[in-house]
């Protein structure tokens, strides 16, 4: 119930901040955290809770941004694209999951990012997705059908639906026969075997939910940008940006991803219009160092860090 009351009023104090800020720069921002904080609980699911650690998840990010952009590029409403770039990765989930969940450890972590260096290739080469250029929108009248707007406040709200979307999935995930299970493949596979667990069955079931909603961010991304290409959504440095949200954050832990989502925008964007304009790239060093600190001194992320001290403090 507390998780709850903290998600309405987080969700109401975007709300009216999206209604009564015109400062675009903001709201851009705000958009970024609430989009890479869907991608960073969707990688929780299956590195935090299960313990699989991807790092190849811009795969299901790409497959959602180029079924959207593909749909528009020929002429086609983007709800039927984000459907069909969902049943997409879903499907990509099962074929590579099911062979893949016989690794573990860094094996499993390896075989993902080859998996997505193939998707990245195939794309870069396909005639039919115009290749390395990639797909640029056909503006459309302003509105939901479109899913085109003037300003970035309607996308400020759509993101925050997806993020409450996804939290709310944790909190049942966390309290569900299926959570348990994923903590205890993540604690000791071998043990959760003898006590009938099937592992693989079960972490596939959570990839495939994780590549949906990482599916659904991508068709989100697509649409706001109006422009993808295999650089943008397909490349290595989106599933690792995904995964460092998380670790920042915290593994396997609910309000973790938010955290290193809210982390990860306000150096990606706000430090780097600040500072890094210049060409000095300050804000990749202070996000590394950061990285070094949590690596060194809080494994358990920003969320843990924040659960010790509330503890200390009650």
């Amino acid at each position: 119930m507390k998780n709850i009351t903290v998600l309405v009023v987080i969700c109401i104090a975007v709300a009216i901040f999206a209604f009564t800020s015109g400062n675009a720069f903001f709201l851009d921002l705000t958009f970024a955290a609430l989009i890479f904080a869907v991608l960073g609980q969707a990688w929780n699911w299956i590195s935090g809770y299960a313990g699989q650690v991807s790092f190849g998840h811009a795969l299901f990010f790409g497959c959602g941004a180029y079924a959207a952009a593909f749909a528009n590029w020929h002429h086609f409403s983007p709800w039927p694209g984000i459907a069909a770039g969902i049943v997409i990765a879903a499907a990509i989930a099962v074929i590579v999951g099911f062979p893949c969940f016989a690794l573990r450890g860094h094996y499993f972590s390896i075989a993902t990012i080859a998996v997505a260096a193939i998707g990245q290739i195939y794309v870069n080469t396909a005639g039919w997705l115009n290749g390395a250029v990639g797909i640029e929108y056909k503006l459309l009248p302003s509105g939901l059908e479109n899913l085109q707007f003037l300003d970035k406040t309607p996308w400020v709200l759509i993101a925050l639906v997806a993020f409450a979307g996804v939290q709310l999935a944790t909190m049942l995930l966390e309290s569900s026969r299926i959570g348990y299970y994923l903590r205890a493949i993540r604690a000791n596979q071998d043990a959760a075997g003898s006590v009938g667990i099937d592992a693989r069955a079960w972490k596939l079931r959570a990839f495939v939910a994780s590549a949906v909603a990482t599916a659904i961010a991508g068709s989100l991304y697509a649409q706001y940008t109006l422009l993808v290409d295999p650089s943008s959504v397909f490349s290595l440095p989106i599933s690792v940006s995904i995964a460092l949200v998380g670790v920042v954050g915290g593994l396997g832990r609910l309000w973790g991803p938010p955290i290193g989502a809210l982390t990860y925008a306000f150096l990606a964007k706000y430090v780097a219009a600040q500072l890094g304009g210049n060409g000095r790239g300050l804000d990749l060093v202070i996000y590394g160092a950061l990285i070094c600190l949590i690596a060194a001194w809080r494994p358990s992320g920003l969320a843990g860090a924040f659960e010790q001290i509330v503890l200390r403090r009650t």
